[in-house]
């Protein structure tokens, strides 16, 4: 199972069947998921949202993952995020899917932070990779913050011409991890 991580204002902590309601409200959001490569589309309702968490659930192999993006302070679920494999290759891509309440707040940039340096410090990674359609210039701009380097278009990956951004081990830029991120063990 995944880790809860932990961040300044965040927890990003594994999926469960009692936030679909609050999933729903992310991925059954035509704006929100107009956005998203097709690994994942629109969600019409609540038992189809429960339906796609319990296949996260059971599905996700570390570092391969999703989970919940919650606000420390408010217990509020604002997004998901996750690291998963880009089929048939091994690379790993790093999505992150805010609600729309939630955009413009920095939150993307806090999770995609704390997931990188989890995948790289914890998970053994090397590189991550986000793949953003041409038009999502706040995702590119939400890479670029993460230390994402732009490697130009591709349509290796979802059958459709994607950005593609990489950032490796070596050009993270931190201070120490432990101060920026704390894993959690989950009971």
């Amino acid at each position: 199972m995944n880790p809860t991580l932990e961040t300044e204002r965040l927890l990003l902590r594994p999926w469960r069947d009692t936030d679909a309601d609050d999933a729903l409200g992310i991925y059954g959001d035509e704006e929100v998921t107009r956005w998203l490569t097709p690994a994942m589309a629109w969600v019409p309702d609540v038992q189809t949202m429960r339906d796609v968490l319990r296949r996260w659930q059971t599905e996700d192999v570390v570092p391969a993952s999703h989970w919940a993006v919650e606000r420390r302070d408010t217990g509020q679920i604002v997004g998901g995020a996750a690291l998963v494999h880009l089929a048939p290759w091994k690379d790993l891509e790093i999505a992150w899917h805010l609600g729309r309440r939630s955009w413009g707040h920095g939150y993307a940039t806090e999770a995609g932070n704390a997931l990188t340096r989890w995948a790289m410090h914890r998970g053994g990674v090397d590189e991550v990779f986000a793949l953003i359609g041409p038009d999502n210039t706040r995702a590119a701009a939400t890479a670029q913050r993460i230390g994402m380097e732009w490697l130009g278009e591709t349509d290796d990956y979802h059958h459709r011409r994607l950005e593609l951004y990489r950032v490796r081990h070596q050009d993270l830029t931190y201070c120490d991890y432990d101060t920026e991120v704390t894993e959690q063990e989950n009971r």
